[in-house]
């Protein structure tokens, strides 16, 4: 887990909880499709649900932060590269096609965090997650 990119476990437990968010609609509607449950049932039902939704959104706030944050550190990176290249520090194209990587990663970053926030938005969101 050590070297992993965090915005892209995020994202991963975004899916993960809407996975399960999914799973406690079908059981409800299955529930709501057989016999008649008790009261009990329904409310646990529910209240699982509910968590899950809310699991979701939260886990999908902590994508777009962490993509953000990736973003800016992107961004310095790309500068640091391009003060490099303008102190002649070791080879200078080098630094300067290293600092265009590093802005090219941070665009992604922000499309995905832009992204999130799509998501989020969306009519009968669940945060990232899709009941």
């Amino acid at each position: 887990m050590g070297d992993e990119d965090p915005g892209r476990r995020a994202g991963e437990r975004a899916v993960s909880a809407g996975r399960r968010t999914r799973e406690l609609s079908d059981r409800i509607a299955r529930l709501a499709t057989g016999r008649s449950p008790d009261d009990e049932s329904v409310r646990e039902a529910l209240a699982h649900a509910e968590t899950a939704v809310e699991r979701a959104r939260e886990s999908t706030a902590r994508a777009r932060e962490g993509h953000l944050r990736a973003a800016r550190a992107h961004e310095r990176s790309a500068e640091l590269h391009d003060a490099a290249a303008g102190a002649g520090v070791d080879d200078a194209e080098a630094h300067r096609g290293r600092a265009a990587q590093h802005r090219d990663a941070a665009a992604e970053d922000d499309r995905e965090a832009a992204a999130e926030d799509d998501r989020a938005r969306s009519p009968g969101s669940t945060g990232g997650a899709r009941p």
